[in-house]
């Protein structure tokens, strides 16, 4: 039996009409309603092109299953005298050769004009079954693309597909219903989603025309010449994308007329505006810098072993390279190699000796004491406690040096306990561990510096401050002028390499993963086995840590080695006396000269740079004199275009008030977009939980059920027993009956129980959250209690089921340990991709250095290789627990991907939502902005800690420089 056959017969039937683009009706979301909506498509939101088909005399005319499949009872609108289609979805296992040559999955819709009954829920049809004889029906179909194709157009697809796999006589019947196309020569016009541009102006020849209201734009005969009315436009013919993806003439870059040969007579042609995606350049940035490069590619890479192998690879054939980085370590390059594989060795191999010759490195230095700051250790370590809050790595570093309770809190002692340390010697030991803490790559630079002298140099941020306008408007409640100590809690946040192969290929890396021990995991985030030498144990340390890179070549590879070469330049002129003046290790290429990528992704390396105040002191960057805020920029055009969803993963999310406008304005628009974001489990920024919450609360009041925010775990592990051998081992003492809810229970013995709530608890297999210490209660065994807080039966909370527990059941306490989202990415729509160092906060975008690399296919929807998909849908399947690879299978529709993410852990998604836990997000998964402020404020006087908040954010965990549009004191959010 064929894969395919046509669903009506070959006569006594004739179409009833033009073609009727309508949209899949999108309700909102119940409460209580499952993943799969009764009468709700799986394509909801998308548009379908309807063939009208209508019996050619009184006789019906039998309407037929096209594939074997699955057939479901959908809502439609829009189409006289129906209101509801039956939804067929082929099965994958049959004809699979066939369904792997197609654009994507298919999902037919037949919508018989009819009173009689349509197949059953769930009924499996099988290929060329009668649905039902009908006197004029509807036809459409969506690939999971999304793409509203012509019915011409898809039947011509799954024709080509059937072609030398099924019969010869089967994919003629097939290409029967061709007979039903419209007449004449024209393009279908459609938006960057997929969707009929009604109205797109075009100068077609000398003539200018305009789209119909289905996006119909007539051609004249001949080669045609035509040009998208749009300030830079991009245009993709969607069907020759696919069939000759080398084929350089099916689509262009900004601003380039699309030549339509005369051969092609009918199709789909995909439009985007390229102004309004990518950042405009600065009017001073240096000339090489900010362009969007075409034919280029940007190839993402999830987790840091994949990226550390594609990396090897490069160096292996390479005989230069250059790396930026906020940290480095010496690690295995290719865990399966470590001893082959180590970085330090690696670096010796390039160039002609084996010292490290053809390789250059600039560090972050994020702290500096100045030479005439003043010598008192006191308040040199009160400077260090205020820097150790502006990132959440060094206090978690730091907190695996000393001694923490069950919480991650350190044990470190507050400000007025440092104070009272004047004259003790252990000021000096916590000086020396915060200092080192601070500075990340102190060893691996005195490697590579006795490798070859200057070759690492030691890179400050040369931002002050007093470049950051909010400095006088808030109050300082120390009793220490930062200022007089160090320049600015800024930093080099840059992550990017730039290797040059021995074939003259330059390739670039970008993102957020830096050359470090944290890096070294997989989508599996199940442990890290490398130890370095001499560490005892060899059993896996388990610090999951998620994290996104890009791999770039092309001419966009060419503005990072142009990065690189500014940033050396400038950092070797400030370089420490005695410091040996090196060049780069390979001279800079010129984009132009660069070999083309057949990819051909339009690619912009944007950044942040500081705008600096004319009167600060400051050195301004060379390259940027005036700033640069194009990450910003971009990120918040892509986002301003959003048409079906928008994916953030962020390590921090505090955003500035324009970026949460934006996102509260793309809420507003139909058809309803999604909103999925991805983060750490806490805030990990000092108090950025009073932002993070304010935020989330206004955008779930803009999207509502179709917004999801969440964090990824792994599965629960035992805790360290530490002192205690049988620590979280626990009974129940008093009985627990079955309701849902808060309840209270009675652990013991006290000695194995935690210092503190909350912390999570299965009692016989049945999950629990105890959320509050009742204090301790006689019982057999000295015991607690806690109110403790449930599921609520199924479909609420984490989903676990309440039942009755009698005394002496058996307790373990586990943690459901965190992934560290350590990724800065945003994809939109499919067809967008930003890969960066620079987190969603107002430091990021218009403080700090930072690199992005933002790419969009030339090709749009038809690009195979097309990154943004590619990226998503790794990411999507890792984050619902299944492998990677198969997530462009399951999940190529973003909009029926995001439902799975209701799916709950126990059910086997790793994301959790932050709403499932029924308590602020921080409440189940401690952040490390609770340990901060620990360390800074004063036991007993809440008032030092309310006047210290708008200090420490809009000073040193927020501040900001002339390039941001509106600064504003926080951390509270503004009337967005």
């Amino acid at each position: 039996m064929p894969t395919f056959t046509p669903f009506v017969p070959a006569t006594g039937v004739r179409r009833d009409g033009p073609d009727l683009p309508v949209a899949l009706p999108d309700p909102p979301r119940g409460a209580a309603e499952p993943i799969v909506r009764d009468g709700v498509a799986r394509h909801a939101g998308a548009t379908v092109v309807w063939l009208r088909l209508a019996a050619e005399g009184t006789s019906p005319f039998r309407l037929a299953a096209p594939v074997t499949g699955t057939c479901r009872r959908v809502t439609v609108a829009g189409l006289p005298g129906v209101t509801v289609a039956a939804e067929l979805s082929p099965l994958p296992f049959e004809g699979a050769d066939v369904l792997r040559r197609l654009p994507g999955y298919p999902t037919f819709y037949l919508a018989p004009v009819t009173t009689g009954p349509l197949p059953a829920e769930n009924h499996l049809i099988r290929v060329d079954s009668t649905i039902g004889f009908v006197a004029a029906a509807y036809a459409g179909l969506l690939f999971d693309d999304r793409v509203a194709l012509s019915p011409a157009a898809w039947v011509e697809q799954i024709a080509l597909a059937m072609t030398g796999l099924d019969d010869a006589l089967a994919v003629t019947a097939w290409r029967g219903l061709g007979r039903f196309a419209s007449g004449g020569r024209s393009v279908r016009v459609l938006d960057h989603v997929g969707r009929p541009a009604a109205g797109a102006g075009f100068q077609v020849n000398a003539s200018f025309v305009t789209a119909g209201a289905d996006g119909t734009l007539p051609l004249p005969p001949g080669d045609v010449q035509l040009a998208w009315q749009a300030v830079r436009p991009v245009h993709a013919l969607y069907e020759n994308g696919l069939a000759a993806p080398d084929d350089r003439t099916t689509s262009t870059p900004p601003g380039t007329p699309l030549t339509i040969p005369a051969a092609l007579t009918a199709g789909h042609l995909q439009l985007l505006d390229a102004a309004s995606w990518f950042a405009d350049r600065p009017p001073r940035l240096a000339e090489g810098l900010g362009h969007v490069r075409q034919d280029s590619r940007m190839e993402p890479l999830v987790d840091g072993v994949s990226t550390f192998r594609s990396l090897l690879a490069d160096l292996r054939a390479a005989d230069a390279a250059h790396f930026a980085g906020w940290s480095f370590d010496d690690v295995p390059l290719d865990l399966a190699d470590p001893e082959g594989s180590m970085f330090t060795e690696v670096i010796r191999g390039l160039g002609d000796g084996d010292d490290g010759e053809g390789a250059r490195f600039l560090m972050d230095k994020l702290l500096e004491f100045r030479q005439d700051a003043p010598s008192d250790d006191v308040s040199r370590l009160m400077v260090l406690l205020l820097t150790l809050g502006v990132d959440a790595l060094i206090v978690a570093s730091l907190s695996k040096k000393l001694k923490t309770d069950d919480y991650g809190y350190l044990a470190l002692l507050s400000v007025n306990v440092v104070l009272a340390l004047a004259a003790n010697p252990l000021i000096e030991f916590l000086k020396g561990v915060l200092e080192d803490s601070l500075d990340h790559s102190k060893g691996m630079a005195a490697v590579l510096d006795e490798m070859r002298p200057g070759i690492a140099l030691r890179a400050r941020h040369p931002a002050r401050f007093a470049d950051n306008p909010l400095v006088p408007l808030v109050d300082n409640p120390v009793d220490i002028d930062p200022a007089q100590f160090i320049d600015g809690p800024t930093s080099w946040h840059q992550k990017f390499q730039v290797v040059r192969r021995v074939d003259g290929e330059v390739v670039g890396y970008a993102g957020g993963i830096d050359v470090t021990r944290n890096r070294l995991d997989t989508p599996g985030h199940h442990g890290k086995a490398w130890r370095p030498p001499g560490e005892i144990s060899s059993s896996p340390k388990v610090d999951p840590f998620h994290d996104v890179h890009a791999r770039v070549t092309g001419p966009a590879a060419a503005d990072l080695a142009l990065t690189f070469a500014r940033r050396w330049e400038f950092d070797a002129g400030r370089r420490p006396s005695g410091t040996p003046a090196l060049d780069l290790a390979f001279p800079t290429p010129d984009a132009g000269t660069v070999p083309p990528q057949p990819a051909r992704h339009l690619v912009q390396i944007a950044r942040t740079g500081f705008a600096p105040d004319p009167g600060g002191g400051s050195t301004p960057l060379p390259w940027s004199p005036a700033g640069e805020a194009t990450i910003e920029q971009a990120t918040l055009r892509a986002i301003g275009q959003a048409r079906e969803y928008i994916y953030i993963e962020d390590q921090y999310f505090t955003p500035h008030d324009g970026y949460v406008h934006a996102l509260v304005e793309a809420a507003a628009r139909d058809p309803r977009p999604r909103l999925l974001i991805v983060l750490t489990g806490g805030p990990d920024q000092v108090v950025g939980d009073i932002r993070r919450r304010q935020i989330f609360q206004r955008l779930d009041e803009a999207w509502g059920d179709r917004m999801i925010v969440g964090t990824v775990v792994r599965r629960p592990v035992l805790g360290d027993a530490e002192r205690v051998a049988a620590k979280g081992r626990l009974i129940l003492l008093e009985p627990l009956g079955k309701s849902d809810g808060d309840a209270l229970v009675t652990l013991g013995p006290r000695s194995r129980l935690p210092g503190g709530v909350p912390f999570w608890l299965w009692v016989e297999g049945e999950r629990m959250l105890a959320v509050e210490d009742r204090g301790d209660v006689a019982a057999a065994v000295p015991a607690r209690r806690y109110l403790v807080r449930r599921s609520g039966g199924s479909g609420a909370l984490w989903e676990a089921r309440p039942r009755a527990h009698a005394p002496g059941s058996p307790v373990s306490l586990h943690q459901v340990t965190g992934i560290y989202v350590h990724t800065k990415a945003i994809m939109v729509d499919d067809v967008f991709a930003g890969i960066g160092s620079c987190n969603a906060n107002r430091r990021g975008f218009f403080h700090d250095g930072e690199i992005t690399a933002f790419a969009v296919p030339e090709r749009l929807k038809a690009a195979r290789d097309n990154p943004a998909l590619a990226l998503r849908t790794a990411l999507w399947a890792e984050h619902l627990g299944i492998p990677p690879a198969m997530g462009r299978a399951l999940l190529a529709d973003p909009v029926a991907a995001f439902e799975l993410f209701r799916r709950p852990v126990v059910n086997g998604n790793r994301l959790s939502t932050f709403g499932v836990l029924g308590v602020t997000p921080e409440y189940g998964f401690p952040s490390e902005s609770a340990t901060w402020k620990k360390l800074l404020s004063f036991p007993g006087v809440p008032t030092f800690e309310l006047a210290i908040i708008p200090y420490l954010w809009n000073v040193f965990a927020e501040s900001t420089t002339a390039n941001d549009p509106d600064p504003t004191i926080g951390p509270e959010l503004g009337q967005v």
